[in-house]
């Protein structure tokens, strides 16, 4: 199977249509800004015309005037029918303008720690199907399951004796290579193959972060509420929990600075905060990142689901704003293809780290399943996982907007909706007079799988609402859904 490189919209491109600059000459000098820095790298894949025109608000005509001038200056080569590529040979030897110092960073010292439980809210999925209103669960009624299964075969057929034995503990270095371009140019992260781990699953590269960087007793800062995956991994290594509260631009920053100075690291979910759905302010990201480059502290950026994004362009990484070698990176890619190929990442923020993290995952499981990054190797050399999300970012956008109708309709009388433009759930507000024993009792019965948003917070606690997941769902089984909801809602709320 001929390998096609990977399209993918950057992130953080901005039009001013206050400027006097014209539009395609901001779009042209941010395209050339990439690929000087080093985001856009030679064989690179430029967006369809089309697409980049409609997720930029802009005319067709933009995007093409700003590739034309890209071509006249030698940066890009257009190919009939295949597309806009990056040249092999450039007009001018930046490159390395953007290129990160990687000196070595010091490991913070240390600190008290209390154990936290799990969420008692929080239920399992079904082995056999997604039950409504279930989280985090892509829509695998849509997976392009012939194309894996030819993606597979090619895999088998070119298997070499090589591929049989150990593979490197930090993972399949093609696969290294696919995520790092992907995550330079979609997420605006400035990383290097070398610095990215293939973990398996994300809770292991939360294992692995805490096992590398920290020692019982350090503090640590997280969201309240948040993501209670990491809450139990920091509680098990002994480490003190230090609950941030969440406002309605992200985590609190001046608060965590007052109350927990010396924390060693900050847990955070800029792009999407979990569960709440809220996005990190830009004044906070650069509080956040000096705070922790005056104090020598880490920060664990989980990027779990920002390729659904809905509205405008896509938002850049915290990890991409970092001048100091702070930030750890991580995602996953359970979201965006199937929970089953247990297969996520890390970024380091410095290349003197690696072999710390290479031994510590080393002794925990010598490496991630081969064939499954085989596999997924060239699933994104071929070009196939980008269009994959693109599809699904379209599908999701719609569910999500269903689901929305729905609830206006059915349950408006019962519920506040909070709308975020990206995610894969929504976050709905109860009256504060429902009766929860009765509703739960309820839910259990109609066998719908609700998450309450308290289940996450252990100090700020807020007020009574629920999680629905979507993404899983036909606009049907979200109806059907709806109508149970309704029925526990009634059956909950005094007169």
């Amino acid at each position: 199977m001929a390998k096609e490189p990977a399209e993918i919209n950057p992130a953080g491109i901005v039009l001013s249509r206050q400027s006097d600059v014209p539009l395609y000459l901001q779009l042209y000098a941010s395209f050339r800004k990439m690929i000087i820095e080093g985001r856009l790298r030679p064989g690179d894949r430029l967006p369809a015309g089309r697409n980049l025109a409609k997720e930029l608000g802009v005319a067709r005509v933009i995007v093409s005037q700003a590739y034309e001038h890209l071509v006249l200056e030698g940066y890009v080569l257009g190919k009939t029918g295949a597309g806009t590529f990056v040249a092999d040979q450039l007009p001018d030897h930046l490159l390395n303008a953007g290129k990160r110092n990687t000196a070595s960073i010091k490991k913070p010292v240390a600190q008290t720690a209390a154990p936290v439980e799990p969420p008692v809210d929080m239920q399992a999925g079904s082995r056999i199907g997604a039950t409504a209103f279930q989280m985090g669960m892509p829509s695998l009624d849509q997976f392009p399951y012939k194309l894996w299964h030819q993606v597979g075969n090619e895999v088998l057929k070119s298997l070499k004796q090589a591929h049989l034995g150990y593979e490197d503990t930090l993972g399949y270095w093609d696969l290294r290579k696919a995520i790092a371009a992907y995550l330079r140019i979609s997420r605006a992260v400035v990383c290097e193959a070398d610095q990215v781990i293939v973990t398996t699953g994300s809770q292991q590269g939360l294992n692995l972060v805490v096992s590398c960087l920290l020692e019982q007793g350090d503090q640590v800062w997280i969201e309240d509420p948040g993501y209670h995956g990491a809450r139990i991994a920091f509680s098990t290594a002994g480490v003190a929990l230090c609950p941030v509260p969440v406002e309605q631009d992200g985590l609190n920053v001046s608060y965590g600075v007052a109350h927990f100075p010396d924390a060693k690291l900050v847990y955070v979910t800029p792009s999407h905060q979990f569960p709440m759905g809220c996005t990190l302010s830009a004044s906070k990201r650069e509080e956040l990142l000096a705070w922790a480059q005056k104090h020598n502290s880490w920060i664990l950026e989980d990027d779990y689901d920002s390729e659904f994004r809905y509205e405008g362009r896509p938002l850049p990484s915290l990890q991409g704003m970092d001048a100091g070698g702070r930030v750890i990176y991580s995602g996953t890619f359970s979201k965006v293809l199937f929970p089953g190929l247990r297969l996520a990442y890390i970024v380091l923020p410095s290349i003197s780290l690696v072999s710390r993290f290479k031994k510590i995952k080393d002794n925990q499981d010598r490496q991630s399943p081969v064939m499954d990054q085989l596999m997924l190797c060239a699933f994104m050399e071929g070009g196939y996982f980008v269009r994959h999300i693109r599809k699904m970012r379209l599908l999701y956008a719609e569910r999500q907007q269903q689901l929305i109708n729905l609830l206006q309709l059915y349950c408006k009388d019962y519920l506040r909706i909070s709308v975020a433009p990206s995610g894969m759930h929504l976050l709905c507000w109860l009256p504060e007079h429902i009766d929860m024993v009765k509703f739960k009792a309820a839910i259990h019965q109609h066998q719908l799988m609700l998450t309450f948003v308290n289940s996450f917070t252990l100090q700020h606690r807020q007020p009574p609402a629920i999680l629905l997941g979507f993404t899983a769902f036909t606009k049907y089984k979200l109806k059907a859904g709806v109508e149970k909801l309704l029925a526990c809602l009634k059956g909950s709320v005094p007169a």
